[in-house]
């Protein structure tokens, strides 16, 4: 596999949202009628009990963003991804390490970085579908709640054809309308100061010297470096001079059944897999 590393990014970006996705993430309007459209009060949100179930919600949607499906290893340690007819363990140890353990087949996946390279990884939140007039952030149910990578996040709610429910449960639990919340323009914004904040599974390296930097950017790393932040930049290409792919396999011949040349096809695949379908590399012409 290293000999033919040869990849470049593609163009796909993680706000390429399929309307199923959006349409199990959003609640329909409960009545045809209007209401009120009201602001968003951004509080609560430090409190160790919305903390507390926020990180429940993340591990049960496998630290994945129910949009568009990006995930974050970082945040759920061990973390089962389905490849093809493997099952796989992913696991990112930043900045220089990324292993992926096939379990059938018991083996490992280092995936090693060299210096000044990391993978972006996504920032996960949780969303509410719904709001409850008078109720605290965490005292929602778990099927009302859904992780959302930050991206998706503020695109659900800039939406205006999907607005956010605000209701009052009656005593016979019944729940009525009375407001929806206000959409909230959303434009990506990259800084290059901030890991999360370029797409998912990408592979950046450090600027240490503002190499090829202009106007705005060129002013924008200078005070960066002043305020002794790193600055990073996309790395578009794929390549030996970026990453080192290995695998190891545990072996025991009193079990272990699977041979040489089955470990290499079963690893070929995941490591493909992995480039071209999760950090959506494709082949460089």
């Amino acid at each position: 596999m290293d000999s033919n590393l040869n990849y470049v990014k593609t163009d796909k970006s993680n706000f390429e949202i399929k309307e199923e996705s959006i349409q199990q993430i959003v609640i329909s309007k409960l009545e045809n009628q209007d209401v009120p459209i009201v602001e968003e009060k951004e509080y609560g949100y430090e409190d160790p009990k919305w903390i507390e179930k926020s990180n429940s919600i993340k591990a049960r949607d496998n630290y994945t963003c129910q949009c568009c499906h990006a995930f974050n290893p970082m945040q759920g340690g061990l973390m089962f991804i389905q490849q093809g007819e493997y099952e796989t363990y992913h696991q990112y140890n930043p900045p220089s390490n990324y292993m992926i353990h096939v379990k059938d087949y018991d083996f490992t996946i280092n995936i090693d970085f060299y210096a000044a390279y990391h993978l972006t990884m996504p920032r996960l939140n949780v969303h509410h579908k719904i709001y409850y007039k008078n109720r605290k952030l965490w005292d929602y149910k778990d099927e009302e709640l859904v992780t959302l990578c930050e991206d998706c996040h503020h695109y659900i709610h800039s939406l205006t054809d999907y607005r956010i429910p605000i209701v009052e449960e009656t005593s016979n639990n019944k729940l009525i309308l009375v407001g929806e919340l206000k959409p909230k323009p959303y434009i990506h914004k990259l800084d290059h100061t901030d890991l999360y904040s370029f797409r998912p599974l990408s592979i950046v390296k450090e600027n240490h010297w503002g190499l090829d930097l202009k106007g705005n950017d060129l002013i924008a790393f200078q005070q960066a470096k002043n305020e002794d932040k790193k600055w990073y930049d996309y790395q578009n290409i794929l390549d030996q001079h970026v990453v080192r792919i290995t695998h190891f396999k545990c072996y025991d011949p009193r079990w272990n059944k699977n041979s040489p040349e089955e470990i290499r096809k079963v690893a070929d695949f995941v490591i493909k897999d992995f480039i071209e379908n999760i950090m959506c590399y494709r082949k460089k012409e």
